[in-house]
């Protein structure tokens, strides 16, 4: 059996990145609502925790946090400075489900996660399990169809006159 293909951080990284900025970039332009297959509907801000990548090796990575750092002079300052999403916090939900994670942008692992609260139907230890895992995936699905999302529009033919000239745009924005 032939192993399966693994992601390179290093030759795909910058998919993640921009895939974090896209994100920042629909929540402050549309609100952050996304339809994904199936008629539903998701919820995505980005919370209090930012890193930015470094231009270059010889920088140094930028890291804020508390409060909502995607309103402040620094990371408007970053983005035009060149540097990369790296890593942030997000806040997705679905109907009465909410969940928290860390995504890391090059490796897209998340870390840091919170699921939905338990429901009041959870009786026992293996229903709590079951509701929990189911939360789990809930969340994997959600975004790996954010990134479906991200990437069928990022691959498009007129994606750098169109797309990427208007997050060009809000980035650029004071």
């Amino acid at each position: 059996m032939k192993p399966k293909a693994q992601a390179d951080p290093e030759r795909h990284g910058f998919l993640g990145e921009e895939f974090l900025t896209w994100l920042w970039f629909r929540w402050e332009t549309q609100g952050g609502e996304f339809h994904l297959p199936g008629g539903r509907v998701v919820g995505v801000a980005i919370d209090d925790f930012l890193i930015f990548a470094a231009p270059s090796d010889d920088e140094t990575e930028q890291t804020l946090r508390h409060g909502l750092p995607t309103r402040t002079a620094e990371a408007r300052t970053a983005l035009r400075q060149g540097r990369r999403l790296k890593r942030a916090r997000l806040l997705l939900a679905e109907g009465s489900r909410n969940w928290s994670a860390t995504l890391d942008a090059a490796t897209m692992m998340m870390s840091g996660v919170k699921l939905p609260e338990d429901s009041q139907e959870v009786e026992s230890d293996g229903d709590r399990n079951r509701e929990r895992s189911a939360n789990w995936l809930l969340l994997l699905e959600i975004v790996q169809a954010l990134y479906g999302m991200f990437l069928r529009e990022r691959l498009k033919g007129d994606y750098l006159q169109k797309g990427a000239e208007q997050q060009a745009q809000w980035m650029a924005q004071e």
